[in-house]
């Protein structure tokens, strides 16, 4: 029933082509399994002939060895045979390789091939050297030829008759082993030749002797075996010459043979292997006759499969021709109808009825559905219309409401924080605090439910470029510090020391994600850990895996599967404790999606939870290389848990890094540098250490490297230098930079960032801004850092104070503003800045909207950066360093 219901959804012309292709598919395949065991067989019958062949040249060349040297050891005189021998034994030789060489990919493995030809060669040496040896170096060059031919034969043996029939690989064994016995016939002759010429070789030698008389007893034995009627062999070893051979075996291993015994019992040998010779060559013959008896058979069995094969699939094509065509022509005239329906633009026509068949009444019935058609699409095209001018309204509502909120928002957060500055009472600090979480904490739901809106109406787009993947992580992993010390969490960083420096993805929605999954991780622990680490993950596309970890209150599981659904908290009891819309993990589920990654979470209740999501990146092509600090450092570790990151840093920027366990070793060590980490340990006194160190180093610079929960700022004022760990990276490499220099630093974020600013008070910043609120945060922030301004009310204004010759470092451009909006005066901007052939000002947008598209546009018109409102001053200090604008 399944089967008749999933082929409804076939044409007509694809079920009879299915109908057709089944069955040829089916037969292929029978045919195929037919032709296995018939291409099995053949490819061992052409094996078997190609070993036979190499065995017959082997044995040949055996022989001819054999000849060429005993005829070398009676130092006949050149007009002898032994020319015509070398000649013969060479071509011998180069038969084997050619049955066997390394393109006959038929026979054996590669490697065995490769061997043979290796010692074909070396036997090729041996014959060259054989026509100037003397009668000991020919005794030498005899035992060589053989050994090289005993493992020549040995190769060739290794390619078995398994698959072939019983009586085929019988007679292969009973051939191969006739070919041993042959060799051990001769070499035992070789042997005794050897002892009539030297006995004290000989001697050496016996142990071969034995192995040769031996092995040609147990292959003589092997063939009987194997069920060889071979009389001829039967009857050389039931002869008297036989007996009396072995008499004087004997007497040669207990060296009472005389040479002309000697002599007698080699003619013998000699004789005996021609016999076998013979022997062999009869088999020989047999055996490849059967073979290609075989041969024959097998490539007639193919040949008739083929032709009936052929026969079959011909007589299926003509009756899946005939119907097919049939078919088809009955179907023709209302596929062509319903193709010229398809094709109208501007309605739909019915098809008119010509007669009183079955296709009249088919057509009448097609053309009440093409009525009802035309009225659906009628509706559907309403339906969209009232959708987009919906979605339209929407988002129109979402950006007024956005910017509406935004910017009496930033008045809030900006004043709270220039209040913060001022001198309160602790409770009316404590009272300012709670206004600025409050701020905060609906900046957050106010661009939680934007990002949420903008996800679900697909109005969110990626917008990936080239940054630096560690800063995002010390930066976002930062943000939770103040709130991690609150609650005495300790934060932990790992990062993959194979990760590369910059990659190409959008760093805001990263950032985004990894901050919600840091805030959750430290609203739900208290007096714990959380850890936060990267992977690089390689294969087909490279993805870098995000892992945050905690030993919070955790999850229950039944809570597990909905825990990224929208507004899903675990229970009323967290939402009123902890506070959150449970906004913050859907728009991590959705921005993964939308990144092409995977987010999950694993956790157990009363233990904590590990969050993870896995997203694809582009490694950036430019990844400029580390330029070496080539300092001398002195690493104090105090036990900290944070050393092996601190090593890893030092390693990356080129510190040559000694280590002390503490400042006592460190002293006694005798060591010198030219700076000193000193790791913050709450079981030694910061003051007295340092105090010490600035003693026995009185040179060298000290950094302080301070445990995030516990900073001690006595212990600022004592070094040149403060980092707080974990946030290293460039933190880390600006404080070493600056000691290089000679220069003091304190890496305290709004400090560190007005710092520069302070030499460019010869240049103002031009604040472009229609709201008086506005205008007072971002010139109060300016004043604080000893940075001078000017205050524009709209676009004109801005452009007239530029085009008239005034000289600023940079702009701060509201987007949305009476008489000239800020995109207009950007774009007048830019335009007079090209037709003059100045140098291009940084431009600043300063706007409520975060909607993909106004920030594009910010960026089309020509500004070089981009800060929504609400901000604060370290965020606006932050682009200013990024421009670099205290060098301009």
């Amino acid at each position: 029933m399944i089967t008749m219901v999933i082929l409804t959804h076939f044409s007509i012309k694809a079920r009879l082509f299915l109908l057709c292709l089944i069955p040829t598919l089916v037969i292929l395949a029978v045919a195929w399994r037919l032709f296995l065991p018939f291409e099995s067989r053949l490819d061992t019958y052409h094996v078997l002939n190609q070993k036979i062949g190499a065995i017959n040249q082997a044995t040949t060349s055996s022989a001819l060895f054999y000849t060429l040297l005993s005829a070398q050891l009676r130092s006949e005189n050149s007009e002898d045979s032994r020319p015509q021998l070398k000649q013969d034994l060479a071509e011998s030789l180069d038969k084997i390789v050619l049955d066997t060489g390394s393109t006959n990919s038929h026979f054996g493995s590669k490697s065995n091939r490769t061997l043979i030809e290796n010692r074909v060669l070396d036997l090729h040496h041996l014959l060259d050297e054989l026509p100037s040896a003397s009668q000991s170096e020919t005794l030498e060059l005899g035992r060589q030829v053989f050994n090289l031919l005993y493992e020549v034969m040995a190769d060739l043996q290794k390619t078995n008759s398994f698959l072939a029939p019983v009586d085929i690989h019988t007679l292969d064994l009973v051939y191969s082993d006739l070919h041993w016995f042959a060799f051990w016939v001769q070499k035992e002759a070789w042997l005794i030749k050897e002892l009539t010429m030297d006995q004290e070789v000989f001697q050496s030698r016996q142990t071969e002797y034995f192995q040769a008389v031996e092995r040609q007893q147990q292959y003589f034995e092997r063939i009987i075996d194997n069920g060889a009627q071979l009389e001829q062999l039967m009857l050389s070893f039931t002869q008297p010459e036989f007996i009396q051979a072995a008499l004087i075996r004997e007497k040669i291993v207990s060296n009472e043979a005389d040479p002309q015994a000697l002599a007698s019992y080699v003619k013998n040998v000699e004789e005996r292997y021609l016999a076998i010779d013979k022997l062999v060559q009869s088999v020989n013959q047999h055996l490849s006759a059967q073979l290609n008896v075989r041969l024959q058979q097998e490539k007639m069995g193919m040949l008739s499969i083929s032709a009936s094969l052929l026969a079959v699939l011909a007589l299926l094509f003509v009756l899946g021709a005939s119907t097919s065509s049939r078919i088809s022509s009955k179907l023709k005239r209302i596929i062509n109808t319903m193709s010229r329906l398809r094709e109208k633009q501007n309605g739909i026509e019915q098809i008119p009825i010509d007669g009183k068949d079955e296709f009249s009444r088919f057509t009448i019935n097609l053309n009440h559905i093409i009525e009802k058609q035309q009225q659906y699409e009628s509706a559907l095209v309403e339906t969209k219309e009232a959708a987009i001018a919906a979605n339209r309204a929407k988002s129109a509502f979402l950006a007024n409401m956005s910017h509406e909120i935004r910017t009496p928002l930033n008045g809030i957060i900006g004043m709270t924080e220039i209040l913060s500055r001022s001198e309160f009472t602790g409770n009316e600090r404590e009272i300012l605090a709670d206004i600025d979480t409050s701020s905060q904490a609906l900046l957050i739901l106010i661009n939680d439910i934007l990002d949420l809106s903008k996800i679900e109406s697909g109005n969110l787009e990626l917008a990936p470029h080239r940054f630096e993947l560690a800063e995002l992580v010390y930066d976002t992993v930062n943000l939770v510090n103040a709130k991690a010390l609150s609650q005495h969490i300790e934060l932990n960083i790992y990062l993959d020391p194979t990760l590369p420096r910059f990659i190409i993805a959008d760093e805001y929605r990263l950032k985004q994600v990894l901050m919600n999954l840091l805030s959750n991780a430290v609203k739900f622990t208290k007096d714990g850990y959380v850890n936060t680490g990267l992977t690089l993950e390689t294969g087909d596309i490279t993805s870098i895996r995000f892992a945050v970890s905690d030993t919070g209150s955790g999850i229950d599981k039944e809570m597990l599967n909905t825990i990224f659904d929208p507004f899903i908290q675990e229970d009323s009891s967290i939402t009123r404790r902890f506070g959150g819309t449970g906004l913050g993990l859907a728009i991590c589920r959705q921005l993964v999606d939308l990144m092409q990654g995977d987010i999950h979470v694993q956790s157990t209740k009363g233990l904590g939870s590990c969050f993870e999501f896995v997203v694809p990146i582009e490694v950036a092509e430019d990844q400029p290389q580390v330029e070496p600090l080539a300092m001398q450092a002195l690493l104090i570790t105090n036990m900290s848990n944070y050393s092996s990151a601190i090593r890893r840093e030092c390693v990356q920027w080129g510190i040559q890094l000694n280590e002390a366990r503490d400042v006592e070793q460190a002293v006694k060590s005798g060591l010198s540098a030219v700076c000193i980490l000193y790791c913050q340990s709450l079981s030694h006194s910061v003051q007295s250490d340092l105090i010490a160190l600035r003693e026995h180093f009185s040179s060298a610079k000290i950094v302080v490297l301070q445990h995030h929960l516990f900073v001690n700022k006595d212990a600022i004022h004592l070094a040149q230098a403060s980092i707080t760990l974990p946030f290293l990276g460039t933190r880390f490499e600006r404080a070493l930079k600056a000691l290089v220099a000679d220069t003091e630093t304190d890496l305290t974020p709004v400090e560190e960032s007005q710092l520069d600013y302070l030499e460019c008070n010869h240049k103002r910043i031009l604040i472009v801004e229609d709201n008086l609120m506005n205008q007072k945060i971002a010139s109060f922030f300016l004043e604080k850092a000893g940075i001078g301004y000017v205050v524009a009310n709209n676009g004109q204004e801005a452009v007239d104070a530029i085009t008239q010759g005034g000289h600023f470092a940079a702009v701060l451009m509201d987007c949305m503003m009476p008489v000239m909006d800020g995109l207009t005066a950007t774009k007048k901007i830019r335009e007079w800045e090209k037709e003059q052939g100045v140098e291009k000002l940084p431009i600043i947008a300063l706007t409520a909207s975060v909607l993909e598209e106004d920030i594009k546009s910010c960026f089309d018109a020509g500004m070089d950066a981009y800060l929504p409102k609400p901000y604060k001053s370290k965020q606006l200090f932050d682009i200013f360093s990024d421009l670099q604008v205290a060098n301009s």
